[in-house]
């Protein structure tokens, strides 16, 4: 498994690619005076939980309750990190003045968002490696990311976050519920959880094919 990840460039690059984000948005509020956007900030450190949690199962060797019980954390976190494409939806708000700009804006984020979200996913399936053969890793990886495309759904048009799964679990698990139970009067979720699911496990395999490749 290739470890580009998580070598010290990458971090790097990482770091000065969200201070990029981070100027052009700094750009947009001195330019228009308005803090609408200021919500990418909290999405971004969101989408960075899952990357700050498989770098601590990394570090060490940990026994097998602690790293299920963090890969459950993680996986509930996960989805956060390609989530911020959808925050696409908010250019209909922008002025032709500005439109391309915040479009290059929210990209921007959603692209450090994702490069988190895949370098955690690596990382992970190089852990589960250690524990499991490679056929039921890959089965797993696949699953991960058809589940990641549920979860950007939960969010984005149900509204609920990862800390709902505290909060209000009876609620998203009966919202859960209803869309496996009924699938045909909830065929929007499907379509739209394989819509996401699959761009993301064809964009993950193209990003593992030239890493193989390099």
């Amino acid at each position: 498994m290739n470890t580009t990840y998580e070598r010290s460039p990458f971090i790097k690059s990482l770091i000065a690619s969200v201070a990029f984000s981070a100027a052009l948005l700094l750009i947009r509020i001195i330019k228009t005076d308005s803090l609408f956007f200021l919500f990418l900030i909290w999405n971004l450190f969101l989408a960075a939980i899952p990357y700050l949690i498989t770098t601590l199962l990394s570090a060490k060797k940990v026994n097998r309750v602690i790293f299920w019980s963090g890969f459950t954390i993680w996986l509930a976190f996960l989805p956060n990190s390609p989530y911020i494409i959808t925050d696409l939806q908010h250019i209909r708000l922008s002025t032709l003045h500005s439109v391309w700009f915040d479009v290059l804006l929210i990209l921007s984020f959603a692209v450090n968002g994702m490069i988190m979200g895949f370098a955690s996913l690596q990382m992970m399936q190089k852990l589960l490696l250690e524990r499991l053969s490679q056929k039921v890793t890959n089965y797993i990886i696949r699953l991960i990311l058809i589940l990641c495309g549920f979860g950007i759904y939960l969010g984005r048009v149900l509204r609920w976050n990862s800390w709902d799964i505290l909060q209000n679990p009876m609620g998203i698990l009966s919202d859960i519920l209803k869309r496996i139970l009924f699938p045909i009067q909830h065929i929007d979720t499907w379509a739209f959880t394989i819509g996401f699911g699959g761009f993301l496990t064809i964009t993950y395999q193209l990003i593992e094919y030239c890493q193989e490749k390099s």
